[in-house]
């Protein structure tokens, strides 16, 4: 009972988080965006399967369309705890500047990634490294960038189905400008099914001069061809 008090009390306080954050913004900021995710994992054999992502951004909350992003591969099984995946991506982006104008863009990627889990008690810590290889086409003319990118995930079980989730993920241009940008997410997540999820949290977006905030709603499902597998909370 003291467990479930301390649960019902972080979640409340992280209501109250996102509320102040939508809400409580410099004057000439605009509130919180939106971010919301779909991720897929397609089991296709004992060590292969096929991830999927999509994303859909909006500068305010569900107005203002800002960026979407498609993502697919190819990843094997190194070991219980280690991935090897591959894969291309595209990205369509519209820039709001000060002078409210905005700026667009697309963008073509072949990314290469390494993912490493360890679990103790029962928490799940994983890293993630990622390679991306870009090609960014704007008005004027089609640019050539390699980024790379790490992600540092925590995720601890809370009560029944519930968990939380934390993760921050740093970009670092290897072109130019070193630093690109940094994500810092914190949230909860509900197990819906054996192959189904939720999760809802805050998601902090820092580049070189500026930063934004958004409410991140993120789904993940997963589907197995060779037998029925129960879905996980720690990809």
């Amino acid at each position: 009972m003291e467990f479930k008090r301390r649960s019902l009390f972080l979640i409340s306080i992280f209501i109250f988080f996102i509320y102040t954050t939508n809400h409580a913004q410099l004057p000439n900021e605009n509130g919180s965006g939106s971010w919301l995710e779909i991720y897929g994992n397609n089991k296709i054999s004992n060590d292969w399967s096929i991830p999927i992502v999509g994303i859909l951004r909006h500068h305010d909350m569900l107005e203002k369309y800002d960026f979407s992003f498609v993502r697919g591969g190819i990843s094997y099984q190194l070991t219980n705890s280690s991935t090897l995946t591959g894969g291309v991506a595209f990205l369509s982006s519209k820039n709001y500047t000060d002078t409210h104008k905005t700026t667009k863009a697309n963008q073509y990627w072949v990314y290469e990634q390494f993912t490493l889990k360890s679990r103790f008690k029962r928490n799940t810590i994983a890293h993630r490294w990622r390679l991306e290889n870009r090609w960014i086409k704007d008005a004027k003319k089609i640019r050539f960038n390699n980024r790379f990118r790490y992600r540092l995930q925590f995720v601890r079980p809370l009560y029944n189905d519930t968990y939380v989730r934390a993760f921050n993920e740093i970009f670092l241009s290897l072109n130019n400008s070193f630093f690109n940008q940094n994500r810092f997410y914190i949230g909860f997540g509900q197990i819906v099914s054996p192959s189904f999820q939720i999760d809802l949290g805050y998601l902090k977006n820092h580049f070189k001069h500026t930063d934004r905030d958004f409410v991140r709603i993120s789904v993940t499902f997963k589907t197995n061809f060779l037998t029925t597998e129960i879905a996980e909370h720690d990809r």
